[in-house]
């Protein structure tokens, strides 16, 4: 244990692990009644593995003394980073948990340049009307004494053998005088605070949660993250030690510098949509020496990167995938597209036979491609790909002048027999022959099947008018009751937007793949509704954001894709209507039309 005098107190720290070159030491600031040991002292030797870690007793806590005045959430931040210039440090990782996570909040505030980064946990920025209502009772010492003989006997034990054993009723009174008027800051406040900040707060946080004290912080501060774990009350980081650890150190390693921090603030300015482009960099700092590592699809990524760093003396070791990709066909007649390379990660979107995609990299049986129909990068097993050459590629794009009409084309090996595989609605193939009645379709692997004629149909390249709408929305309407399911556009399933996108693909129109994205491509318009335009609703009535896409029938009636629904159905948003659905209205957001 060692000790620090500032501005008359005597402010008592215990240290765990050893300085890093270049590395600022973490700083645990304790809540409320408490010291620092108790709070921190179970996290601290793990998180002190690889750096230096500084756990102080606030003034008036434990070992260190009130120099003679009542503290504040202010005069303990400013203890904080005199502490933190005493031990020779510029800045430091702040942490701090309910009331030190309000120190915590302040020095962010009013001592920036103390703080390298900032974690803040079950703290708050405004004194809520439940904290003036519920605190005062709370704290009360003679309803302490009376109802919660524990409690004193833990501030008498922690605080009793250096402040006296009465000293716990001084502290209750210190403690709730400075909840019910400190902090008290407005969004203008802590629009201010420009630093790294990871707020944490349990779902199930009986003193934080009802007010929603994290959202308010996290939705005002620059750039700030949240955490709020599930079924959590007050203490996270003694609830979930582990995950918590987890959670901080991930938020150090991508936060930790100016310079990594750079590269966080650019993704999620930049290209925090994944679905379309890969950019995933890190900055790695070690022994001085910073270097940018990972992959993004293109230059524009890359040199955003090296923008972003401009000031900081980095080594570059960035992948630009889109230089070495080479092209490819799906082989099967259907491939799911995944999130990440597992056959039990999310299906984003499927591939259909014969499509063209660019392959970006590997990894353990699966590649990483992007489809150039409509630029979404995801992963397919590798066996699931047929490399061919860009001329190849190009020459299936202009010959693939066939699409499957009907709900499945069965393909048989000759037109004798011998059944091979059906092909779902909206395959393109290339026509190799014809004889009687049925086409020889060419595969992605080379080998040709023989489809009938009455089950395809040329490719649309017409005009899109009202007339060519109607009929497309007749034939889709034949899918009413095919089952709803993530990810999928064809009738083995539909997702919403992906049923939008195979309606407007089949009139020769290339939609983006997800419902947001096909609101942001749509074009707005005044007066009624009409048939083939895209109807938008978010999650929830008070939820925002585009979730879910439905195809207008007529001013009232849309064909959409829903779990709700069951599958493929037909809904109505006038209340007046047998098919009137609602919870549809309710989340009504705009609608959109679709121009060639």
């Amino acid at each position: 244990m060692t000790e620090v005098t500032i501005d008359r107190a005597r402010i008592h720290y215990r240290t765990y692990g050893s300085p890093r070159p270049g590395e600022p030491p973490v700083v645990l600031i304790h809540g409320s009644t408490i010291d620092g040991q108790t709070d921190w002292g179970h996290l601290a030797p793990l998180l002190a593995r690889d750096r230096l870690v500084v756990v102080p007793d606030c003034r008036g806590h434990g070992r260190s003394t009130e120099g003679g005045e009542t503290y504040s959430f202010a005069r303990l931040a400013a203890d904080t980073a005199a502490l933190i210039e005493a031990l020779g440090y510029q800045r430091a990782h702040i942490v701090g948990h309910s009331n030190g996570g309000n120190v915590a909040l302040v020095m962010l505030v009013e001592h920036p340049d103390v703080v390298a980064t900032c974690v803040v946990q079950a703290g708050n920025a405004y004194v809520s009307s439940d904290l003036l209502e519920l605190e005062p009772g709370k704290f009360d010492p003679d309803r302490v004494e009376r109802e919660d003989p524990a409690w004193r006997d833990e501030m008498i034990r922690l605080h009793g053998p250096w402040h006296g054993p009465e000293y716990w009723r001084r502290l209750l009174r210190i403690t709730v005088a400075e909840i019910v008027s400190e902090p008290r800051y407005a969004p203008d406040d802590l629009a201010r605070a420009d630093r790294p900040l990871l707020v944490i707060e349990g779902a199930d946080d009986s003193v934080n949660a009802t007010a929603g004290h994290a959202a308010f912080i996290a939705d005002h501060v620059p750039a700030a993250e949240l955490w709020r774990p599930d079924g959590v009350n007050h203490n996270v980081h003694h609830e979930r030690p582990l995950e918590w650890i987890e959670r901080v150190e991930s938020f150090w390693e991508r936060r930790g510098s100016p310079a990594a921090d750079a590269i966080w603030r650019l993704r999620e300015e930049r290209f925090a949509d994944q679905r379309g482009t890969v950019f995933e960099l890190r900055l790695r700092e070690e022994a001085g020496v910073a270097a940018l590592e990972g992959t993004v699809l293109d230059h524009e990524g890359h040199r955003a990167a090296s923008a972003a760093l401009t000031g900081f003396v980095v080594e570059e070791h960035v992948t630009v995938l889109l230089d070495d990709a080479r092209w490819a066909l799906i082989a099967p007649w259907l491939s799911d597209i995944r999130a990440h390379p597992s056959s039990r990660a999310e299906r984003l979107t499927q591939a259909l036979g014969g499509e063209v995609v660019r392959t970006l990299d590997e990894r353990d049986g699966w590649t990483r491609l992007r489809l150039q129909r409509d630029g979404y990068v995801g992963w397919a097993p590798t066996r699931a790909l047929v490399p061919v050459s860009e001329v190849q590629a190009q020459e299936v794009e202009v010959t693939a002048t066939l699409r499957v009409r009907a709900d499945f084309a069965e393909a048989y090996r000759s037109p004798q027999g011998g059944l091979v595989g059906r092909l779902p609605f909206g395959t393109r193939l290339c026509a190799l022959e014809r004889q009687g009645g049925w086409s020889r379709v060419g595969l992605a692997d080379g080998r040709g099947w023989w489809v009938r004629d009455d089950a395809l149909s040329v490719a649309h390249t017409g005009t899109v008018d009202a007339a060519a709408i109607a009929g497309v929305l007749a034939r889709f309407t034949r899918f009413i009751g095919v089952p709803y399911l993530w990810g999928g556009r064809t009738p083995y399933g539909f997702d919403c937007s992906g049923l939008s996108q195979a309606l407007w693909e089949s009139l020769g129109v290339i939609m983006p793949r997800d419902a947001d994205q096909q609101h942001d491509a749509g074009e707005p318009f005044s007066g009624p509704t009409r048939a083939g335009d895209l109807l938008f609703f978010k999650a929830s009535k008070t939820e925002e954001g585009i979730t879910h896409v439905g195809i207008a029938l007529d001013a009232t009636h849309l064909l959409h894709a829903s779990s709700a629904a069951g599958g493929t159905a037909v809904n109505s948003l006038d209340p007046r209507d047998e098919l009137y659905d609602a919870a549809l209205l309710d989340r009504f957001v705009a609608a959109r039309r679709v121009t060639r």
